[in-house]
């Protein structure tokens, strides 16, 4: 989030790795004889500050799935290798499990989940495709083809199996947070503010929720209430460091220059290497006539590798 051009730029979303997530919550259909049990699983719990590792998430989710039906045992075989990290020797294993039973939608799915790690879109994009044919109801098969769709800025494809998870897991927090996300990447933050108050009644403690809703506020230009949202997001998780970042953007087009400063302050005592910020605590510094200490920080962003700070040395600091 830099300030730009002797400004200040408020980025929209900060989106957590796909794979970040703690506590498992039952889908329709998932006890359906001969169709592995999937688990959904949520990213925040009321009392969690922080998202978990990755490699955590991916541990809880395989350790509860329930492998049932032909082909289970190459099903099994595959996630303990995908969890391992060998992702094609897991598409292999998942390939055994279609051609033990072609029209079993999970090792579809697992395939194209594995595919999309190794960045195959096409083909994970097919498998997933193939999953939903075969077994329409499956929440997780629309989750996570909508994740991908949101790393490849496919927004409108991404909405729209957002919208379908939730029709099949109508209290998913993940995939309502995530709808508000896309929606304000589509530039349709009113809608994008109503999913996140959706994902707050759910979960009281749901930073990211109350982070992303000040984004979208921030870029409607109502500043204040987006403070207030990043303040909150910052209650739960005190190490929320774009948090810090989006506040002090917030508070600088409040013209409360000391408080910017002092935000970008923070972000700078837990991330000294954070070139933008020292970047954006010199506009705040300047503001207030600190020009001395302005320029000492315009010339560490430059050390740091900024971009733009060398223009504004130049401009502010002969």
């Amino acid at each position: 989030m830099n300030a730009k051009n002797d400004s200040t730029e408020v980025v929209l979303n900060n989106i957590p790795d796909k794979d970040t997530t703690t506590t498992s919550v039952e889908t329709p259909g998932s006890s359906t004889e001969g169709f592995d049990q999937i688990p959904l699983v949520e990213q925040f719990q009321p009392g969690n500050k922080a998202v978990p590792p990755g490699k955590n998430r991916k541990e809880e989710m395989f350790k509860q799935i329930t492998f049932k039906g032909k082909g289970a045992e190459e099903r099994r075989l595959g996630i303990d290798l995908a969890s391992k990290g060998d992702l094609n020797g897991a598409i292999e294993q998942f390939t055994k499990s279609i051609a033990i039973h072609e029209r079993n939608p999970d090792a579809y799915f697992y395939r194209g989940k594995a595919k999309w790690e190794l960045k195959d879109f096409k083909g994970a994009d097919k498998d997933f495709s193939q999953a939903i044919s075969i077994r329409p109801m499956q929440a997780p098969y629309y989750y996570y083809r909508a994740q991908m769709y949101l790393e490849q800025s496919r927004y409108s494809e991404a909405l729209s199996d957002f919208n379908s998870t939730l029709k099949y897991a109508p209290t998913y927090t993940d995939a309502l947070n995530y709808k508000g996300v896309v929606l304000a990447k589509l530039g349709r933050h009113q809608e994008a503010i109503a999913a996140y108050d959706t994902a707050i009644v759910q979960i009281p403690g749901h930073a990211l929720a109350y982070y992303n809703k000040g984004t979208s506020l921030a870029a409607l230009k109502k500043f204040t209430e987006a403070d207030e949202m990043f303040t909150r997001s910052i209650d739960i998780d005190p190490d929320y460091i774009q948090a810090y970042t989006n506040r002090g953007n917030c508070r600088f087009m409040l013209n409360r220059f000391d408080d910017a400063a002092n935000d970008y302050t923070i972000v700078i005592e837990k991330q000294p290497k954070n070139a933008d910020a020292y970047y954006n605590r010199a506009f705040s510094l300047q503001r207030t006539n600190k020009l001395t200490e302005a320029c000492a920080d315009w010339k560490k962003a430059i050390e740091l590798g900024h971009k733009n700070a060398a223009n504004m040395l130049e401009k502010y600091c002969k």
